[in-house]
């Protein structure tokens, strides 16, 4: 089965785009606190990102739980965007919990610094 070079074409634009988006996300965050630390100091807004951790928390278990519960319904709009084809529809469908379960542990491992706490608990334990 051969694959159009305009399909070809389309994923990788719409990958251009999305890492643009995510790059201009990032630079704007950059310059808030960029702009944030030069107007006060670096003690308030250590504070100011601390009374919103338990706020961003609950956003991206919510992002995850909507990628959880919306799976089946984003690959049918790529199926039938012409995005994938059946078999790849299929085995995202049959992928769906492996990329769960990864979201999951990457959200605690850097989110909630299960490593962090727990090699500072290791470490406490052997001295």
């Amino acid at each position: 089965m051969a694959v159009s070079s305009n399909a070809i074409l389309r994923r990788r634009s719409g990958l251009v785009v999305m890492t643009l988006l995510a790059f201009i996300l990032v630079l704007a965050v950059g310059v808030c606190l960029w702009q944030v630390v030069e107007a006060s100091s670096l003690s308030v807004v250590q504070t100011q990102i601390g009374q919103l951790k338990p706020l961003l928390t609950k956003f991206r278990l919510l992002l995850i739980g909507l990628i959880a519960f919306f799976w089946p319904v984003i690959m049918d709009l790529l199926y039938r965007s012409g995005r994938i084809d059946a078999a790849g529809r299929v085995q995202f469908l049959t992928l769906r919990w492996r990329a769960i379960t990864w979201m999951v542990v990457i959200e605690l491992i850097l989110g909630q610094n299960f490593l962090g706490q727990f090699l500072t608990a290791w470490q406490g334990a052997t001295t």
